[in-house]
């Protein structure tokens, strides 16, 4: 009898996972796929209160990335060195500045409280002050105080540079050249407005009161000796020209004569003014009085002040005399007869 066998269907069965021993190595190393570079997202500033993704922030970034893209880490540590002595020159003269300046105006300050001087005076001059540190510290000079109508007619002689240099050949050609233009508008002599900045307010007042008054009265306090040989100079160029003239330094009258001088706008005049009455009044003065003490056996010479010509032709640009006096000369008196400034008599 023969038996018929019929083949078993048994389940298949996974082999079972042999844990690698630690202490072999194994033969073929398993391979990995290769990383692929992903692209760098930018970094993006998240919006705040309607402003663009890029802000300050990664402006700054960028522009710092810009700036350092070519330079390698050993060329920046070589320059570390130079750059450390280029922070500290600059740090040493900030300071100084600061500190110069800070005292300056402090100086201005305190001058001016105990000397009486108005807030608003006061303001102009500390600004005026620090306006005179900044270009100082920038190397900035004063600006050009040529006419812009003369500058535009310059051509500096080969020059391409976006600010030449103007030289004095250039200057003069410049005058010549407006000279010869009929068209050319002369709003009056450019020294004017120099002039007018180098001027005090009390020395605004001495020269209103030389245009509505002219000449003012002074008086030399000397020593008497027979003849006049070897008379002694006490006092020079007592006057009341500051009374006169309202101002609110009286003591500095001295120094504002000796500036319009320098400026050309008045003139020492050996003569006396016509009206001897005021010379009575001025000799009746305590500043007289003490000189003629010191002095002993003291006399007085009269002398007088007024303006120039130069000076008389301010006043009528400014609107002190009439416009006659605009074209005003210089008479015979104002070179034959005049004197030093009294500092330097």
């Amino acid at each position: 009898m023969t038996v018929e066998r019929r083949p078993v269907n048994r389940p298949a069965t996974r082999p079972r996972a042999v844990d690698p021993d630690p202490n072999l190595s194994p033969t073929v190393a398993p391979t990995r796929r290769p990383a692929v570079a992903q692209p760098r997202r930018p970094d993006v500033v998240p919006a705040t209160n309607g402003e663009a993704p890029h802000g300050l922030r990664a402006t700054l970034a960028d522009a710092a990335n810009g700036l350092l893209a070519g330079v390698s880490p050993t060329a920046a540590v070589q320059a570390l060195p130079d750059m450390a002595k280029i922070a500290g020159s600059v740090l040493w003269r900030t300071n100084r500045w600061t500190l110069n300046a800070s005292l300056h105006i402090g100086n201005i300050v305190i001058r001016g409280a105990v000397s009486g001087q108005s807030a608003q005076s006061l303001i102009e001059e500390i600004s005026t002050e620090a306006k005179h540190s900044v270009r100082e510290i920038l190397g900035v000079s004063d600006p050009d105080p040529m006419p812009k109508a003369l500058r535009a007619r310059i051509i500096p002689n080969g020059s391409s540079t976006a600010t030449p240099e103007i030289t004095l050949p250039d200057r003069m050609a410049a005058l010549l050249d407006a000279s010869a233009d009929l068209d050319y508008s002369d709003a009056g002599h450019p020294a004017y407005v120099r002039l007018l900045s180098e001027l005090a307010p009390d020395e605004a007042r001495i020269l209103r009161l030389f245009a509505q008054r002219g000449a003012q009265a002074a008086v030399d306090v000397r020593t008497r000796r027979p003849f006049g040989v070897g008379s002694e100079l006490i006092a020079p160029g007592i006057t009341m020209i500051g009374r006169y003239a309202g101002c609110r330094h009286v003591d500095r009258v001295p120094a504002y004569l000796n500036n319009l001088f320098r400026l050309g706008l008045v003139w020492f005049s050996r003569e006396a003014i016509p009206e001897q009455s005021v010379y009575d009044v001025l000799e009746a003065q305590d500043e007289v009085a003490e000189a003629m003490a010191r002095a002993g056996r003291g006399v007085t010479v009269r002398r007088s002040i007024e303006l120039t010509a130069f000076g008389r032709n301010l006043c009528a640009r400014t609107g002190l005399l009439p416009p006659a006096d605009e074209v005003a000369t210089a008479s015979n008196n104002e070179s034959t007869r005049q004197l030093p400034p009294p500092d330097a008599r």
